[in-house]
C-alpha cells in the first residue's frame, strides 16, 4: 500500500471511530428512580422526613405564629429541590417531580 492510501485509510478509520462515539456514548444505560434512591438513602430519608413534617404542619391546628403558610410552601419548594437534585440524571420536569414518590 503506498503512503498516500495508508494516510487515507488511517483518516477513514479514525473519522469512522469519531463518528461512533455519540452512538456509544448515549448507549450508556440510564439510572432509573429506584437505582437513584438506591444510591442516596440519606436524601430519600431526607424528603421522607420533610413530607412528614409537612403533613404535620399542615394537619395542626396552630398557625406556628404566624408562620405556618410560609412553612408550608417553604417545605414543598425544598421537597422539590431535593427530588429534582436526587433525579437530575433522568432529566424529569417539574410536573413529573412532583407527581414522583
Amino acid at each position: 500500500m503506498n503512503p498516500m492510501n495508508k494516510i487515507f485509510a488511517t483518516g477513514l478509520l479514525a473519522g469512522f471511530a469519531l463518528a461512533a462515539l455519540p452512538v456509544v456514548a448515549s448507549a450508556a444505560p440510564e439510572m432509573s428512580m429506584q437505582q437513584e434512591r438506591a444510591a442516596h438513602p440519606r436524601i430519600v430519608e431526607a424528603i421522607n422526613n420533610m413530607r412528614n413534617a409537612l403533613r404535620e404542619l399542615e394537619s395542626s391546628p396552630e398557625d406556628f405564629g404566624g408562620n405556618k403558610a410560609a412553612a408550608i410552601a417553604d417545605a414543598r419548594r425544598a421537597i422539590h429541590s431535593m427530588k429534582k437534585a436526587l433525579y437530575w440524571r433522568l432529566r424529569m420536569d417539574d410536573a413529573a417531580l412532583d407527581r414522583s414518590e
